[in-house]
Formats: C-alpha cells, structure tokens, sequence
C-alpha cells in the first residue's frame, strides 16, 4: 500500500511535468521508480509505460477538444514509423534482458538516457542548425528511431522526441511538445500490444493494483499538463524542460553506478 502512494505520487507529478513540457513523464517515472530500487527493471519498465501510455490518452483528447492545431500529415507518418519503431524496442529490451543482469539492463538503459538528454539539453538551448523534413519515408524513419529509443529505455521518448522533433522539423519546443504526446501514444500502444501478442503480461498480474493507480493518476496529471502547455510561454516552457532534465540526468548518473556495481 506504501510503496503504491509512493508510485502514485511520483508519476502524478512526473505527468503534470512531462504532459506541459512534451517529456511525457516516463523518463522521470522510470529514472526514479529505478532509483527508488523496490521492483525490478523489467517491472519499473512495465508501470512507466501503462502510465505514459494512460498519459498520452488523456493528453491527446485534451488538445483535440482544445483543437490544438498540428500538421496531420507529420502526426501520421511519424507514428507509422514511432509504431514500428515501437516494436523494435521492445524486442530489443527482451533481447538484452535475457542476456543480461537486470541490474546491468538498468545501467546500460541509464547511460543511454543521460547521454541523449544531455544532447537533448544542448541542443535545445542552444538554437543550432534545424531541418523541414517533407518527405513521408524521412518522416517515417525519424518517428522509427525515436519509437524504438522511447520503448526501448520504457520511457515513452518525450524529452528525447521534443528535442528530435525541433531539429527535424523546426517546432518550438511547446509546438514539440504536442507532436511528443501522440508520438508516445502510438509508441506505448504497439508496445503493449507486443507484450499482449507475446503473452508476457502474465508476470505482472501481481502488480495490477499499482498499474491501475499509475494509469488512473497519469490520466489525471496528463490533462493538467496539456492545459498548463497551452497556457505557458515558450520559454517557460523550455526552462522546465531545461531544469527537468538536468534531475532526470543526475538520477540516470545514480542509477548506473547502482547498476553496474550492484
């Protein structure tokens, strides 16, 4: 019951965060449900993307109700790709898991985060060279890489698609942010569906009244935070995405020392 309003407590607030910022909440759920060190890495993966997903649900039909306006066209063929690349990441974490220590899994899973959300951080703030792509099998193949980073590191990919989306399309972080909310639907979706068609969700039975409590108060955090993004400036905006992610590094720098020498 503890270690359930703890979870609860963290994923609410990491969703208000993420759903305003486009980070979608998972790399702060997964890099501190990690550090919090009570389940396992294959568990903590499991909860972060029941959650994510519940988010991006709640989120997404809030900027339809609002009629937040986006290109079709790019929400399209970037979840095509974000869909298959989805299922990559997911076979791709089994693959690594059954080879591998779990707690070496959380280590690798950790440095891969820090290093593309310091990436994410420098470029963000930095206002480098930007690109517009147009065409459908770039724009599927960039919603591919970053479907596979997001399920594979159970993080849905926000931090790293919004920093992605502005280098390959030119968005403001806030229009980014939008674009990252339907990147990770599509993204969580094909990877439940993986773990479903796999037969997998079996050993997380044990943990249903967690999953629900994550999902129900992710749906609630995502619809704040949808309302705060539309609310918010621009550069508000960066700067709790900026700040944000500098915590999530530190925890992800915690996690792989506890992984690799645990």
């Amino acid at each position: 019951m503890i270690i359930t309003i703890i979870y609860s407590v963290v994923i609410f607030i990491s969703v208000i965060i993420g759903a305003t910022v486009g980070i979608g909440g998972g790399a702060i759920i997964k890099s501190v449900l990690d550090m919090i060190g009570y389940h396992t890495v294959d568990v903590v993966n499991f909860i972060s993307v029941c959650a994510v997903f519940a988010m991006s649900i709640s989120s997404t039909a809030r900027h339809i109700k609002a009629k937040t306006k986006i290109k079709p066209e790019i929400v399209a063929y970037v979840s095509i790709g974000s869909v298959l690349g989805g299922i990559a990441g997911n076979n791709v974490f089994d693959i690594l898991f059954d080879k591998f220590n779990p707690n070496i899994v959380k280590g690798i899973q950790a440095v891969i985060l820090a290093g593309f959300l310091i990436f994410a951080i420098i470029y963000v703030n930095s206002h480098l060279k930007s690109f517009h792509l147009q065409n459908p099998f770039a724009i599927i193949f960039a919603g591919l890489f970053l479907g596979l980073i997001g399920s594979f590191l159970g993080i849905g990919g926000g931090p790293i698609n919004t920093a992605f989306l502005v280098l390959f399309f030119s968005f403001s972080v806030k229009e980014s942010a939008v674009y990252s909310v339907a990147i990770i639907f599509f993204s969580q979706l094909s990877k439940l569906i993986t773990i479903f068609i796999n037969n997998q969700f079996k050993p997380y039975a044990d943990y249903l009244p967690i999953i629900i409590a994550a999902m129900i108060v992710a749906v609630i955090g995502g619809l704040i935070g949808s309302k705060l993004n539309r609310k918010l400036s621009d550069k508000v905006i960066t700067r709790v995405f900026t700040l944000t992610l500098v915590f999530v590094i530190a925890v992800n720098v915690v996690n792989a020392v506890k992984g690799f020498t645990a």
